[in-house]
């Protein structure tokens, strides 16, 4: 996707103080958001290929690790044409969103760093308003063999405001094989 709106996108979003912070912070990493998806999987994916549009996602989302990577950052716009209302994201596309954040650090603390979302609970604590950059963050709170408990939210690029909070549960297969059923 080429366009002024997207190096527009991109300048913005590199211009703000959380990420501004981040890059500058030695005790974090920064990777490609979607950088492990490859030919037919990344021109399938959702989030890194369906959504990427002007009024969506119209620039990837920029990602920070800590250097264990038990905690993320995640630095991402969400358009006008995300809405379930007027205005206001999609609840949906929110927990789809965490799901992403939560499997961010979930998967490393897994065998095989493979795992699949056992179950999400999320609360809705405010809406969010379409046209924004907003802060993902997620952590792992445990790792027990083949289970990781993540947490994750949304909040505001000043961190005042979380609009979004998510608990999961993520499961290893039992075996390696088993990961491509």
């Amino acid at each position: 996707m080429n366009g002024d709106h997207v190096t527009v996108a991109t300048e913005e979003r590199d211009n703000l103080d959380v990420v501004k912070e981040a890059r500058a912070n030695k005790d974090l990493v920064e990777i490609e958001a979607y950088s492990h998806l490859q030919g037919n999987a990344l021109l399938t994916n959702f989030t890194a290929s369906t959504l990427r549009a002007k009024g969506k996602m119209v620039v990837p989302p920029v990602v920070f690790y800590n250097k264990s990577r038990t905690e993320v950052t995640i630095v991402v716009h969400l358009g006008t044409d995300l809405c379930g209302h007027d205005g206001i994201i999609h609840g949906g596309l929110l927990a789809t969103l965490l799901d992403e954040a939560l499997a961010l650090v979930a998967m490393p603390s897994l065998p095989n760093h493979v795992g699949f979302t056992a179950n999400l609970n999320i609360d809705y604590r405010r809406p969010v308003k379409s046209d924004q950059w907003l802060v993902m963050k997620g952590r792992l709170d445990r790792a027990e063999g083949r289970k990781a408990f993540v947490e994750a939210w949304i909040e505001s690029l000043q961190g005042d405001v979380k609009f979004v909070e998510a608990k999961s549960l993520y499961i290893s297969p039992k075996s390696p094989l088993a990961r491509l059923i």
